[in-house]
């Protein structure tokens, strides 16, 4: 059975060393988030070699290993390849093997293509690959699909830039009107790594719950789908944030820290039900 890592976005609200101690009470490996969609607190002045080698010591101490690093943004704006650049070095050097990231508007696609090509040649370099993920939420995505991603793929023509195949986010960034069945013959090709949540319906939207409770079928899409059992995945449960009606994804104001204990149950039960999924 392939690696499954937990998402440290389940501990939003918490500083980042209890959640990678919380991780390590529950899997052998983590995703570092760095996106300042989640924390308004982000600077670029944080990707340095010395802050690497500080969680790395850290990881190491805890026993925890990292496959992927969580790194979204905005790629086709004028500053994205050497910002993105800066983040790419901060993974490779804390042991991720891939750096997970949005592509860009339709709007700005030329920009994109621009950078990713010169982004691609430094993965080279540092031996790394950069997964474009399918989005949540927005409009007019470049990306919209796993089919749109495809098509990216395939006119970049890199091996070093694949797919992070987000199943939630197809339901969500549709509003309800497609499901990943419906493209994965297609896409799980060009896929190097999972993101694996779930939501549920409220009264005026939709919250992130445990992969056993949400409108997502994990158990049939892999029974349908025995490839992506091999493949890198991760838990992504951001529980403090939800959905509206008009599926704008936002932290909810109602929705205090959860304690501790809770997180660690929506987690428990998630990976119980994964490892159940996957041992099938």
């Amino acid at each position: 059975m392939t690696a499954v890592a937990i998402n440290t976005l389940a501990f939003h609200g918490y500083p980042l060393d209890t959640a990678l101690e919380e991780i390590a009470q529950l899997a052998h490996d983590v995703e570092p988030v760095y996106i300042s969609k989640y924390d308004p607190t982000l600077r670029e002045e944080y990707f340095t070699e010395n802050n690497a080698h500080a969680l790395l010591q850290r990881l190491e101490g805890l026993r925890l290993k990292v496959t992927s690093m969580a790194s979204h943004m905005d790629l086709g704006q004028p500053e994205s390849v050497d910002v993105f650049r800066r983040r790419m070095e901060f993974a490779k050097a804390i042991g991720a093997r891939v750096i997970l990231t949005n592509a860009s508007q339709r709007s700005r696609e030329a920009a994109f293509f621009r950078n990713i090509e010169r982004l691609a040649a430094h993965t080279e370099k540092l031996d790394l690959v950069i997964a474009l993920e399918n989005p949540g939420d927005g409009q007019d995505q470049l990306l919209d699909t796993g089919i749109d991603g495809v098509g990216i793929l395939k006119k970049l023509g890199s091996d070093r830039i694949r797919l992070n195949y987000d199943f939630c986010n197809v339901f969500t960034y549709s509003q309800t009107r497609r499901r990943p069945e419906q493209e994965l013959e297609l896409v799980l090709p060009y896929v190097c790594h999972l993101h694996l949540k779930n939501v549920k319906p409220l009264d005026r939207g939709w919250a992130v719950c445990g992969l056993d409770e949400g409108v997502i079928n994990y158990r049939n899409l892999f029974q349908q789908f025995p490839a992506l059992s091999s493949i890198p995945m991760s838990i992504e449960l951001p529980l403090r944030f939800g959905f509206d009606a008009q599926f704008h994804f936002a932290l909810r104001e109602t929705r205090a820290t959860p304690s501790l204990q809770s997180i660690r149950t929506v987690l428990k039960s998630s990976l119980d039900y994964l490892t159940a999924t996957l041992g099938n």
